[in-house]
């Protein structure tokens, strides 16, 4: 028995033993073996991916059926393009806050906020409290200039019949020079009372700034039958324009501090741009200016600079840039925002593509090139500094002078990628 049982028992240690070793031997090829994804270091399909062909050929049907434009790499002066945003508002030479001149009452106010009006035409009327005494003082300076013009006539004729009878001992030479010192007396009288009667007409106009009369053919009814102590006024328009804001009506007592109204010449608009510190040396007055609205994504607006600020707001590192635009149409509006590119020269000639010539191919900006009969090369090119007008500056890649496609050039970018091009027959 005993025999028996040491050697089965020696049979299962010598079991166990085998499969511990067996186990040790797979742990250590498990560990040895590297996975699959670190042991390939290529991938295959890196390997294979194909190259673009460096050209494209068209058959003559083909080229019908696309109707490609080709266009010539022009040689123009060089532009830097800077970008900003501003704000649109009035052209502030243009733009006026009509105030009574002197302190009053409002008749009536003839025109509404957005009323076209132009220069002359009466805007309102107004009860001028100071009016009154200032034309009565304008009248009776006049009565005074007149009774002044007489007296010298009187003196200075007076003064010839002396002058006539000193001869023949008809006056004493005396009384000659009694009359001629009396002349003067009466020239220096007359020239004081013109020189008050210039002043009581200059405060008049002052309150009433131009002519009520038929000068503009604007004005009738009351205006038109004032005398001397009337009072009535009028705010007249200096110029053509739209009336923005009414700030007062019929009745209300009014003075030079507040504007009863504003008016706007909207022919030309302004764009307040902010442009950075590190582009605002480049920019200067008259360089061209396009501007973008929002409220008209499709259309754009052409003017130039006229103002560069001369500090830079600490806050934003911007410098304002006033630029001034044409609105014949009235579309630009105060407090619209804008967008605008400045052109700036650069001194030197650059290349420029039309924007249809240009396409991405494998992320990359080309252009495609006519070799004759069809053939068509592609060639990389970069771009920068100016795209405007519908071109596209070139700043490497492509000489001036050299014939591009223009319209049709996607049909050869999709026969190059796809090496087939659709017949549009």
């Amino acid at each position: 028995m005993n025999s028996d049982y040491r050697k089965r028992l020696q049979i299962a240690m010598l079991g166990v033993g085998a499969l511990i070793v067996g186990a040790a031997v797979v742990a250590t090829h498990t560990r040895a073996a590297p996975p699959a994804a670190e042991a390939t270091t290529t991938s295959p399909a890196a390997d294979s991916a194909p190259r673009l062909p460096d050209s494209v050929n068209l058959s003559a049907e083909a080229l019908a059926n696309v109707g490609l434009r080709y266009a010539n790499a022009e040689l123009r002066p060089g532009v830097q393009t800077i970008a900003a945003t501003g704000v649109v508002a009035f052209d502030a030479r243009h733009f006026a806050k009509l105030s009574s001149p002197s302190r009053g009452r409002i008749i009536a106010v003839d025109v509404a906020a957005g009323d076209h009006v132009h220069a002359g035409q009466r805007l309102a009327m107004l009860d001028q409290f100071d009016l009154g005494d200032v034309r009565s003082q304008v009248t009776n300076a006049s009565a005074a200039v007149a009774d002044a013009k007489a007296a010298l006539d009187a003196a200075n004729a007076a003064l010839a019949r002396g002058t006539e009878l000193v001869p023949t001992g008809g006056i004493a030479q005396s009384e000659l020079e009694r009359r001629r010192t009396a002349s003067a007396d009466a020239q220096a009288m007359l020239a004081s009372r013109q020189a008050e009667l210039r002043k009581w007409l200059g405060m008049q106009q002052r309150l009433m700034p131009l002519d009520t009369g038929a000068k503009s053919g604007q004005h009738t009814g009351a205006l038109a039958r004032l005398g001397p102590g009337d009072s009535l006024g009028a705010l007249i328009a200096p110029f053509d324009g739209v009336i923005g804001n009414v700030g007062a009506a019929a009745g209300d007592i009014v003075d030079s501090a507040a504007p009863i109204l504003t008016l706007a010449d909207l022919s030309t608009m302004w764009i307040e741009a902010n442009v950075s510190e590190r582009d605002a040396a480049a920019v200067k007055p008259g360089q061209n200016v396009t501007a973008h609205i929002d409220a008209y994504p499709d259309r754009q607006f052409i003017g130039r600079v006229i103002d560069v600020a001369a500090q830079a707001d600490a806050s934003t590192g911007t410098v304002g840039v006033r630029c001034e635009l044409p609105n014949p149409d009235d579309a630009l509006r105060a407090n619209m925002f804008a967008t605008v590119t400045i052109d700036v020269p650069l001194g030197h000639d650059a290349v420029l593509v039309p924007d249809a010539a240009l396409q991405d191919v494998n992320g990359q900006t080309a252009v495609f090139i006519p070799a004759g009969n069809g053939h068509f090369t592609w060639r990389v090119v970069h771009t920068g500094g100016y795209a405007a007008g519908g071109m596209t500056q070139i700043v490497s890649g492509l000489a001036g002078g050299t014939r591009v496609v223009a319209q049709g050039s996607y049909w050869l970018k999709a026969a190059l990628m796809k090496g087939m091009i659709p017949d549009e027959g």
